[in-house]
């Protein structure tokens, strides 16, 4: 769990687009892609979180995120993000059917939000 608190607007991404929520905003359920999640609690600043594909879900003014992995960029390994996005984008190269490559482009995606992430260390977009 990275947040769990009263906010005062979400933005992420999701298969539809980038998408804000706000208080009172309608109930939904979208597909999150990997990317930025900034919020901002009632109480503080604005806080970036690289995430992986998951869902979105706002209901009577709750909202939850659910996705496989959610990191501060202090908290990723460049270098590491690096050798993930160098071998997603090998591995793109050697697949053959429809669903490796559904898979290998989800990992490449990750791997690129992470390396863009990382460099944001001391900044919000």
């Amino acid at each position: 769990m990275v947040f769990d608190g009263d906010a005062k607007s979400l933005s992420l991404h999701t298969t539809e687009g980038s998408i804000g929520v706000w208080a009172h905003h309608m109930n939904m359920i979208m597909a999150v892609v990997p990317g930025e999640l900034v919020y901002e609690p009632v109480a503080g600043d604005r806080e970036l979180v690289i995430v992986s594909d998951g869902l979105l879900k706002v209901e009577n003014g709750e909202v939850m995120v659910l996705v496989d992995t959610a990191e501060k960029p202090h908290e990723i390994d460049e270098a590491r993000a690096r050798r993930a996005h160098e071998e997603a984008k090998e591995k793109l190269k050697s697949v053959n059917t429809n669903r490796d490559v559904s898979l290998v482009t989800a990992e490449l995606s990750r791997a690129i939000s992470r390396v863009r992430g990382s460099k944001k260390k001391h900044r919000l977009p």
